[in-house]
């Protein structure tokens, strides 16, 4: 409180020349208030040490701030390191890392000393640390003990340097124990594995697991150094936290001290909620499956496609594994029809049907054409080809694909819909096709339709659980994901005439790659963007000038 010339006063009280003013703290009230503030707990005091349990967002300065004070206000008889200096608490030492995005428990000692002899016992191995992870993928047990008894790392002098850099012995992983808790189901991941682990020898011993998950193939749930990103859950530093410190007490002749915490209801949340969403994924899966069951094969139909494009019949269908329901029962729908799809093509996604409504719009407000001609480079299946005529009764079109047997799957789709009479499928690539003959001979083309491979093989990489069933070749492209934009745009560039004089291309194009697709065509005339249903910019057409 504030004190004027003996009196307590108001906050509003002005005050004039010659006021005496005197302001009285309660210590422990404004120790209180900070410690409201910081979502800390006290777990464990002996004279000068103290284990501390942090939330996520506690940075390592509140955490050595907190344990003196935590001790003072917990009133103990022996809280000989909790002491005030001017009315001020002295911060202690934390022992072991303070990660702020990681609930953690901390040890802290009042004296530099104190921490030196704890750090002693850490690197002796007296110290053990439990920690709970979710980790990316059904993570055998028998592949961790195995790896624990015999570490083998690639790049040996890499991992040396590592442990140095880090103050860690090379055999770390020889101090690590884990043993596999639960696994559930993950549509993003295919499994989530809970590990419970142990790791001595280690001030950082969150790194030490992280690394060692890492190195065994199956990351921690994370954004941090060796981790591996979950969807939905981006904003994550790592989805582990501490459970347990076991160590020996400085104060009571190295007895045991043992601190046990629950594991966090937030990671208990984020499997309860893969296994939800995987659920809800395999419901959907099913119910595509008894609404689509599977095309009456037409005639001499299913001698055209390979054995991966059999079908059956819907009661005979179930969901094997985590394959797309669409590879299941070798249907997908698209623009409102059925087209055939195997694992030599991808699945048609909606966003796609996007390309379609682009071509068409772009294409009637250009005024009704005797014969308007369309080209699909990288055409799969067909569908979005096939999906374009079926619009426009006035059109036919030529598809071009790289890939032999996703050829014999669009030609089958043309004997589905009937369009033998305005349609074709020809082997070519996006390099080649102004210059081969076949294609020229159906030209000059209205308009070109693309849905290049758009993936870097880097976030390919990240998403093996979303596309590793369909073609790597029709969905990863180098040049961080621009390869084929580039390639079509120098094989227009020494045969423009492969397109009417007022012709146009549209090309699918992935999230935030507008910018970089524009670049690539700085020299063509945008004519068109179009958002898909979720609003993400999801088509560019351009015009050839």
């Amino acid at each position: 409180r504030v004190l004027v010339n003996g009196q307590g006063v108001l906050d509003s009280h002005q005050l004039v020349d010659g006021d005496r003013v005197r302001v009285e703290v309660n210590i422990a009230h404004a120790i209180k208030s900070r410690l409201h503030s910081l979502d800390v707990e006290l777990k464990y005091s002996e004279p000068g040490l103290a284990i501390l349990l942090k939330a996520p967002g506690v940075i390592w300065p509140d955490v050595e701030w907190a344990a003196p004070a935590l001790v003072m206000l917990a009133d103990l008889p022996d809280n000989h390191g909790a002491c005030l200096d001017d009315g001020r608490v002295v911060p202690w030492f934390a022992v072991n890392e303070v990660e702020k995005g990681v609930r953690s428990l901390v040890i802290v000692a009042a004296t530099e000393e104190l921490r030196d002899k704890v750090a002693r016992n850490i690197a002796s191995g007296q110290v053990k640390f439990g920690i709970y992870a979710l980790c990316h993928g059904n993570v055998p047990q028998s592949s961790i003990d195995s790896f624990v008894g015999d570490v083998d790392i690639p790049e040996m002098e890499v991992f040396k340097k590592w442990c140095l850099y880090n103050h860690l012995p090379v055999d770390i992983f020889s101090h690590v124990s884990a043993k596999v808790d639960s696994v559930v189901k993950s549509s993003s991941s295919g499994h989530i594995s809970a590990v419970r682990a142990t790791v001595s020898r280690a001030t950082s011993p969150n790194l030490v697991l992280r690394r060692f998950m890492f190195t065994l193939g199956y990351p921690i749930a994370g954004s941090q150094n060796y981790t591996r990103l979950l969807p939905n859950h981006k904003d994550k530093g790592a989805l582990l936290a501490y459970i347990s410190i076991d160590m020996p007490s400085l104060a009571h002749n190295g007895q045991q001290v043992s601190v046990t915490v629950d594991v966090p209801p937030k990671l208990l949340a984020v499997c309860e909620r893969e296994e939800r969403f995987y659920d809800k994924r395999q419901l959907r899966a099913q119910s595509e499956i008894d609404e689509l069951g599977a095309i009456s094969d037409s005639p001499g139909l299913e001698n055209e496609l390979s054995s991966s494009a059999s079908v059956t019949s819907a009661s005979d269908v179930t969901l094997a594994g985590d394959r797309p329901a669409a590879y299941v029962t070798g249907v997908k729908q698209f623009c409102g029809h059925k087209f055939r799809v195997t694992p030599d093509t991808l699945i048609p996604r909606p966003s796609t049907e996007t390309l379609v409504d682009a071509a068409v719009e772009i294409l009637r407000s250009t005024g009704i054409r005797a014969m308007t001609r369309v080209l699909d480079l990288g055409t799969g299946s067909g569908c979005i080809l096939l999906s374009l005529l079926l619009a426009m009764p006035n059109a036919r079109g030529v598809g071009v694909d790289i890939s032999e047997p996703a050829l014999v799957v669009a030609r089958a789709n043309i004997q589905l819909h009937g369009l033998e009479d305005r349609s074709a499928m020809c082997h070519g690539s996006f390099e080649g096709f102004t210059a081969d003959a076949s294609v020229l001979a159906e030209g000059p083309f209205d308009f070109i339709t693309c849905n290049p491979p758009y993936i870097s093989p880097g976030k390919a990489a990240r998403m093996q659980n979303t596309i590793g069933h369909e073609p790597s070749l029709a969905l990863v492209a180098g040049d961080g994901g621009y390869q084929a934009y580039r390639a079509i745009h120098a094989s227009l560039a020494t045969n423009p005439e492969v397109l009417a004089p007022d012709g146009c291309i549209g090309f699918e194009i992935g999230k935030d790659m507008e910018r970089g697709v524009r670049r690539i065509f700085d020299d063509w005339k945008e004519v068109g963007a179009f958002k898909d249903s979720q609003g993400f910019l999801r088509v560019i057409v351009f015009q050839r000038t």
